[in-house]
């Protein structure tokens, strides 16, 4: 009987410290469905997790290179975005990292880069434009901002020459544009300069080679070469374009100035030499 009455005892204290944690059986089955439910949802995180950490899930497919690009193709983009070694699903694509590899190319002057669900990934580029060749190495555009492009995938132009000290691309292009606007003054006679190339060494002292075009015509063998010196070099140029008329009626038909100096105070140094018939 002892031990009977032990056994009864043992499953009341049983009963007991159930009844404090849960209070009736329903609150026992609720306890079960929440455990239930947390453990369902942790499955499916992960599952979905492992789904598009799988590179064969959501796999970026498409390629959409957007903006006006001359010497960029899809395949360049490919290459860069391979380079990254990234994961090439939708989630695993870090657009700033494609972005800042992309920019990585000599003449790629802005790049974004963005997602579109749920495989695209669209690139957006804008390139440099070609204006000048510098130190017949390198190109620069409008604002002096110097750049490259493959040779395989630049066509020759007949661009402006500009040679100068590294560092003063912009200021010499600055000046280039203000010579430039000078030579538009000539057009209401019929004579136009082109301004071919520019030299400018570390003292800032400025040669320039210009041609000659007469009624849009630029004949070769019209060129000449114009020594500025490095101080007043716009107002000397200005002066030069003023004297031109009258220098030439000056000069014989047979003859042509290939050299004119213009670091004289008063007055302008030519060096001529005989045409060819």
């Amino acid at each position: 009987m002892k031990q009977v009455r032990q056994a009864a005892r043992r499953r009341d204290d049983k009963e007991k410290r159930r009844l404090i944690i849960f209070r009736s059986t329903k609150q026992l089955i609720g306890f079960l469905f929440f455990i239930l439910i947390i453990s369902v949802s942790v499955w499916v995180v992960t599952s979905f997790k492992n789904w598009i950490d799988n590179p064969e899930q959501m796999v970026l497919s498409q390629l959409v290179l957007n903006g006006d690009h001359a010497y960029t193709d899809e395949d360049d983009i490919r290459q860069a975005i391979l380079g990254l070694g990234l994961p090439n699903t939708y989630i695993g694509q870090n657009v700033d990292d494609i972005q800042q590899e992309i920019m990585q190319f000599p003449w790629i002057k802005q790049a974004s880069v963005r997602k579109q669900w749920p495989d695209r990934l669209i690139v957006s580029i804008e390139e440099y434009k070609p204006a000048f060749y510098w130190n017949d190495l390198f190109l620069l555009d409008n604002y002096g901002n110097i750049f490259n492009v493959p040779l395989d995938r630049f066509v020759e132009r007949q661009l402006p020459k500009l040679y100068g000290p590294e560092g003063k691309e912009k200021a010499i292009v600055k000046i280039y544009y203000k010579f430039n606007d000078l030579s538009k003054k000539l057009a209401s006679s019929g004579l136009t300069l082109q301004i071919k190339s520019t030299v400018t060494d570390e003292r800032n002292a400025w040669q320039l080679t210009i041609k000659q075009c007469i009624a849009g015509f630029c004949p070769e063998n019209q060129e000449m070469k114009l020594i500025l010196g490095s101080e007043n070099i716009e107002q000397r140029y200005q002066q030069f374009i003023k004297l031109l008329p009258e220098i030439q009626v000056r000069i014989p038909k047979d003859e042509r100035i290939t050299v004119a100096d213009l670091r004289y105070e008063s007055g302008i140094s030519v060096i001529k030499e005989k045409t060819v018939q």
